[in-house]
């Protein structure tokens, strides 16, 4: 989560939009809120979210990045589970700059 969020500090003005999506029970709802205060990014709750289209989530963290049209451009389930800098640069970078596309 610090590799996403220095990319979103970065990038949020080509506009990036990044959504952090808790599994957490919600028992656990508060210490979720403590945790995403030190994030600029906003997280949504598992029973908030429709994400059934995506698949069985079977491991965690998972991160699905989706282009300006809803194309799924990199899969939470394949590769490893790690998002660092580079990854984000790689596969997002060129999204962000092809705006216009």
């Amino acid at each position: 989560m610090p590799a996403i969020e220095a990319y979103y500090k970065e990038h949020k003005d080509q506009g990036l939009r990044i959504l952090a999506i808790s599994m957490d029970d919600p028992e656990d709802e508060a210490k979720v809120r403590e945790v995403m205060k030190s994030y600029s990014y906003p997280a949504a709750f598992q029973r908030d979210a429709d994400f059934g289209d995506y698949g069985r989530i079977w491991r965690m963290p998972m991160t699905f990045i989706i282009d300006r049209h809803g194309i799924l451009r990199k899969d939470g389930g394949v590769g490893p589970p790690s998002i660092d800098l580079d990854l984000l640069e790689r596969v997002v970078t060129p999204l962000l700059n092809a705006a216009g596309s």
